[in-house]
């Protein structure tokens, strides 16, 4: 299995409550983004661009998503004869009291780590949208001095949330732990706090080693618990990133983010730098659209049928906005459909969701509307923010 200097861990199982409904039968790592994107596409295409060939996933409580996005690894360069894409499967919380399930938390990282057989491991999350090099933190890495590397942007502290992670730094640089911003220590009249962005970088032995050590204790402590108290025993490095990053923790961070990518700035410097983000593709026509509809400041997936009118909004594929229908400031996703006559502002369709004919929706910027997978919506009682 071994097929290079580096391995990748991503785990999936990661808090969504903030963002439910629309995580409610998907992980944060398969929630579309920018009409064509999943989330985990991000940290894949980092993996792809850094020429890694070997990734475990850790699939959460609903991991059907993953696997139907995934499929062969094909879209990131993961069907190598060797290595590949690992699934390891979910493992309930309430089961964790028990040794045996317990054991098996940790025997499946050791494992998959032990046969990858690589110097390097990058443990990487699904809820930053960012376009990350690892060749540079590995370089960041091997110069510092410490065991373990962590990745930060500076962020301007009125868009850092009490509950986002972030790093201490100290006055050399490295990082003396990972603590919530409400609890951050550093000067409250800095305009920027160093957010996290949940990327670690370290010797294979080393986490193997913290693992093992793991598993012998008394306590059960997951391994980003392990992770952040190795920053804490370490002094870590920190690597500064300095391009586009949107945190996707809550349903306004995720609206906001899907927002600017109508921005073509921050379009061209997400999606289509030296560092591509690849996702799986789909042959399909592009989107129809009739000689009476207008569009203006959005981005169209392939295979919709639009006679209406969409304005500053995200429409994925096979969507069909009907004559005299208007998507003002709203995500649409897949196979959604909004009928004649009605309008739709600041709102977030889920797959497959129809808005029968002559309905007004509204929401806000902060509190979009929020339109469950498959939902049937032929009144407007009861589904304003």
């Amino acid at each position: 299995m071994k097929t290079g200097v580096v391995t990748a861990v991503i785990d999936l199982n990661e808090p969504d409550e903030a963002l439910r409904p629309l995580t409610e039968f998907r992980p944060i790592g398969t929630l579309p983004f920018a009409g064509r994107y999943r989330l985990i596409d991000f940290p894949l295409s980092a993996i792809d661009n850094a020429s890694i060939k070997s990734v475990g996933l850790f699939l959460p409580r609903s991991g059907r998503s993953v696997q139907d996005h995934l499929r062969s690894g094909a879209a990131w360069n993961l069907d190598a004869l060797q290595g590949g894409v690992f699934t390891f499967p979910y493992i309930a919380e309430k089961d964790y009291d028990s040794p045996i399930v317990r054991s098996r938390y940790y025997d499946d990282y050791i494992q998959f780590l032990r046969k990858s057989d690589t110097q390097y491991t990058v443990i990487m999350g699904t809820s930053n949208v960012a376009n990350i090099d690892i060749n540079a933190v590995m370089a960041y890495h091997r110069l510092g001095n410490s065991r373990i590397t962590t990745v930060y942007k500076q962020v301007n502290r009125n868009l850092v949330e009490a509950n986002d992670w972030t790093l201490e730094l100290s006055e050399l640089g490295t990082t003396s732990s990972v603590v919530l911003a409400k609890n951050h220590h550093g000067d409250p009249n800095t305009e920027k706090l160093p957010l996290f962005m949940d990327v670690y970088f370290l010797e294979t032995q080393d986490l193997i080693d913290m693992l093992v050590s793991a598993s012998e204790a008394p306590n059960f402590r997951h391994l980003s618990q392990l992770l952040r108290e190795a920053v804490l025993e370490n002094n870590a490095n920190a690597f500064e990133y300095t391009g586009y990053l949107s945190p996707i923790t809550s349903i306004p961070r995720y609206f906001a983010a899907n927002m600017a990518m109508l921005d073509e700035n921050n379009y061209q410097a997400l999606l289509f730098s030296s560092r591509p983000i690849q996702t799986k593709s789909k042959n399909e026509v592009p989107t129809f659209l009739a000689g009476d509809s207008r569009i203006e400041s959005s981005l169209l997936g392939t295979g919709g049928y639009i006679e209406g009118e969409i304005d500053h909004s995200v429409i994925f594929r096979n969507v069909v906005v009907h004559r005299d229908a208007v998507v003002s400031h709203s995500i649409i996703m897949q196979g959604s459909k909004v009928s004649a006559g009605s309008t739709v502002r600041y709102a977030i369709l889920d797959k497959g969701v129809v808005i029968g004919p002559n309905l007004t929706l509204e929401g806000t910027p902060e509190k979009p509307l929020i339109f469950s997978k498959n939902q049937r919506v032929f009144q407007a009682q009861g589904v304003r923010a």
